[in-house]
């Protein structure tokens, strides 16, 4: 546990701040994907070495696939991986093996995620399922999903996933977190670009309950297991979105940042741990050395992860999660065909050959056969087919069988931005029907007319001039000697709260380094970093190049969203950081850099309006 203000860290004012004391409950550990993919790209960075290292492999899986009862029921529960078919690997993370260590005490599990990888389309998917998720468990009944693995391991959780999802399992990954400092510890550490402060620490003796402790600066650095342990697991003043937000960027910077590790020596360690901290299934060499390649080479934009959210909710005194069918089938919709894949037109189908099931999701008397009439006037085969089980659904869903999703996307137009697209499992496909629909809230008993999209306005640049961060910067600059450019427009409603000048590894030896952290009224925050570094690991990461105004920008896109923007003078290193969700426009990003001068060179635009904003040097940011 360091200082709230370590040796890395360089006095601005020459005032002590006292350090902050917040309580940050123990999250609920939902990163196994995290753990896996350290392991398969640490262990995959011995594979190509030699035929030793193809032997290290087997002998790897051999320790991490045990003959025993546990792996032996999971192995009959999973379905054949078929060559040249899209291979799905259920991620299972527990606080204990799932293999002989586990007699007399079989735990939960923490977490649980549906991967898919598509080698055809080239892309991965994960699908993650709340653990207070309330579902059918094969054998047992209604339970909590975490409740599978007490009742019957990885076999009971891979039968339960298969149930509800309706898609097959080839392959299981039992997870131990504990390898999880460790190996991250291993491979060097993972340079990351923290957004806030993550602060607390325990005080003994004080009658409060003790939770776990966190002590992270804002900045770029080189995190160590533990860091990297808090930084991904942190949940308690952060939505889901920020969670996952900052574990992808986790796992973008440490799949791209292991290309670069040189010590092949540790490769043996490295499988030791891998095979000490994991239980599968996975026992051909040549499958494993398959997926490592489709995990190494996927682009991080190719990268897709959607989560069951469902409504909290209490029974019997338990909290538990509930999501409808409607929603599950949605999301595994969603899961089989990502965003990037969900942009192509429909193909056009005949409405003739298709046979419609509608059924009545929320409740309006007759909405079922209006919407059979209007589905029929288009020529569709369509028949009402009563109430759904349950109403109150938002949305109207729009659930194919297999082979009809070109068919159903053309239905999804007629009802408009109402409707979702989900996967019809077979054991839920009515005889004959291609396509069911469950009229939700969104219907308004009239289909939609296809009209052509009227020309987006283009996007502005939504902020404010400023001369408020100049003086503070000066200071830094003659404490520090590190050479600032300083923006004069920043977002609008932006309030400084944090200021961190420190040497980027620890020490006091690394490069001079400042970063600013500004909130938005949307409660995130977006950054502005200083680092007196010519090449930095992250640089690496960049998607694209622009040039504007003289100047030349890296790009940073996490999809659609930029996400960053760095650009370079004089051998100082200097970007712009987007919110965990994203609320700076690219517009906007683009505006704060284009404004940012040299010290010595600060001038306003003409015609500019400054306005004050608020600063704080060390504010607390939840």
């Amino acid at each position: 546990m360091s200082d709230d203000r370590g040796p890395d860290d360089v006095p601005v004012d020459g005032a002590d701040r006292p350090a902050h004391w917040y309580r940050v409950p123990r999250g609920r550990r939902r990163w196994p994907w995290v753990f896996m993919w350290v392991a398969i790209l640490i262990v995959g960075a011995g594979a190509g070495l030699a035929v030793a290292s193809y032997q290290l492999l087997g002998d790897t899986l051999d320790k991490a696939s045990p003959d025993i009862k546990q792996v032996q029921d999971a192995q009959n529960a999973v379905d054949p991986d078929v060559p040249g078919e899209p291979v799905n690997i259920l991620l299972i993370g527990s606080d204990k093996r799932a293999g002989k260590e586990g007699v007399g005490d079989p735990g939960r599990s923490d977490s649980l995620i549906l991967l898919r990888m598509d080698g055809d389309q080239g892309f991965i998917s994960m699908l993650s399922f709340p653990r207070d998720l309330y579902v059918d468990i094969p054998g047992k009944g209604m339970d909590k999903i975490n409740a599978a693995f007490s009742v019957g391991g990885p076999a009971k959780t891979i039968e339960t996933i298969k149930r509800l999802t309706g898609q097959p399992v080839n392959y299981f990954v039992n997870i131990d977190f504990t390898g999880f400092v460790t190996l991250v510890d291993r491979v060097g550490g993972v340079y990351m670009d923290v957004d806030r402060t993550y602060f607390h620490q325990n005080v003994t003796g004080d009658g409060i309950d003790d939770y776990e402790e966190i002590d992270l600066k804002p900045g770029y650095q080189r995190m160590n297991g533990r860091d990297a342990l808090d930084y991904v697991r942190y949940r308690h003043t952060d939505s889901d979105f920020a969670r996952i937000a900052r574990q992808q960027a986790f796992l973008s910077e440490l799949k791209r940042q292991t290309n670069r590790f040189g010590n092949l020596p540790e490769i043996p360690a490295y499988a030791s741990i891998f095979a000490d901290n994991v239980v599968t299934n996975i026992r051909s060499v040549p499958r494993l050395l398959g997926i490592m390649e489709q995990a190494i080479t996927t682009d991080k934009d190719r990268i897709a992860r959607t989560s069951i959210a469902g409504t909290p909710t209490m029974r019997n005194g338990a909290s538990i999660v509930e999501a409808p069918q409607s929603e599950i089938d949605a999301k595994v919709e969603k899961w089989l065909h990502p965003e990037f894949e969900q942009g192509a037109a429909g193909v056009v189908v005949s409405p003739n050959a298709i046979q419609v099931s509608v059924q009545n999701g929320n409740g309006r008397l007759l909405d079922a056969e209006t919407a059979t009439g209007q589905l029929r006037a288009k020529g569709y085969d369509a028949v009402s087919a009563g109430n759904a089980d349950s109403f109150g659904a938002p949305e109207t869903i729009v659930a194919y069988a297999d082979g009809q999703r070109d068919a159903a996307k053309n239905i999804v137009a007629l009802f408009g931005p109402g409707a979702v697209l989900a996967a019809l499992p077979k054991s839920r496909t009515p005889d004959g029907v291609d396509v069911k629909v469950t009229v939700g809230e969104a219907y308004d008993g009239e289909l939609v007319a296809p009209t052509k999209p009227k020309p987006k306005p283009k996007p502005s640049a939504d902020v404010v001039d400023t001369m408020s961060l100049v003086p503070l910067a000066q200071r830094i600059q003659k404490a520090t000697k590190l050479k600032i450019m300083v923006p004069t427009r920043v977002p609008s409603g932006s309030a400084l709260k944090v200021v961190r000048a420190y040497r980027v590894n620890t020490g006091g030896q690394g490069p001079q380094a400042l970063k600013m952290v500004f909130s938005v009224p949307q409660g995130t925050y977006w950054g502005y970093q200083v680092l007196d570094w010519a090449d930095p690991p992250l640089l690496e990461g960049r998607t694209g190049v622009v040039t504007s105004g003289g100047r030349q920008y890296s790009t940073f896109y996490d999809g659609k969203n930029l996400m960053r923007l760095a650009w370079q003078k004089d051998g100082v290193t200097y970007w712009i950081s987007n919110t965990l969700d994203y609320a700076l426009t690219p517009e906007t990003m683009y505006a704060i850099a284009k404004s940012a001068r040299p010290l010595d060179r600060v001038t306003l635009r003409p015609g500019a309006k400054p306005q004050d904003i608020p600063i704080q040097q060390d504010a607390y940011t939840p």
